[in-house]
């Protein structure tokens, strides 16, 4: 049983990877792609760079708060955030529990899942982010990071390192508040 709930909670994040990633490039490309290009060919590259670092930045907090919504609406989840409370477990315990043991396997696949655009990188003969491929604009949420640096390397950690606090802090925030909701709300938990 134990097994067969890991394997969903890999296909999940998967699925969520690509999903958050088609969704942030399709909201780029329909909102920012024309202003980006315009920065970037008129000379602006600082401005192109930090427009879509603050994009990026703002599509990972997202993606996190979406993410750990969805997981936190079973049942199951909250039947175990009540049994964790009844014995009075402190909130980076839960969060602990819940959470920690899941870098197991979504940071391996998050790093296999970057491969590809940081292999493209490193051969990238010049950035250009007036003139980027619907390859490229798929990767929008961590192109910052390598564009940045200018190093497919530097910009495959930062972005990993970058995701993985967004998605620890935003985990933390939403434990720490359903806990809360729960003790407030709830008559089972005496």
């Amino acid at each position: 049983m134990k097994s067969k709930k890991i394997w969903k909670a890999i296909l999940f994040w998967v699925v969520a990877l690509f999903g958050g990633h088609l969704a942030a490039s399709i909201i780029f490309g329909l909102a920012f792609n024309t202003i980006v290009s315009n920065l970037w060919r008129d000379g602006y590259e600082t401005n192109a760079t930090i427009l879509i670092l603050i994009y990026g930045v703002i599509i990972q907090i997202v993606f996190g708060v979406v993410y750990t919504v969805v997981n936190t609406r079973s049942v199951t989840y909250r039947e175990e955030m009540k049994a964790e409370i009844r014995e009075k477990t402190p909130v980076f315990g839960i969060f602990k529990k819940f959470y920690l043991k899941n870098i197991v396997f979504e940071l391996p696949i998050y790093l296999v899942f970057l491969l590809p655009y940081s292999i493209f990188f490193a051969f990238q003969i010049k950035v250009d982010l007036a003139n980027t491929f619907a390859f490229e604009k798929f990767y929008i949420p961590e192109m910052w990071a390598y564009v940045v640096t200018k190093n497919s390397v530097l910009g495959l950690i930062i972005s990993l390192i970058v995701t993985f606090v967004i998605l620890f802090a935003v985990r933390f925030i939403v434990v720490a508040a359903t806990r809360k909701s729960l003790i407030e709300n709830s008559v089972t938990l005496q």
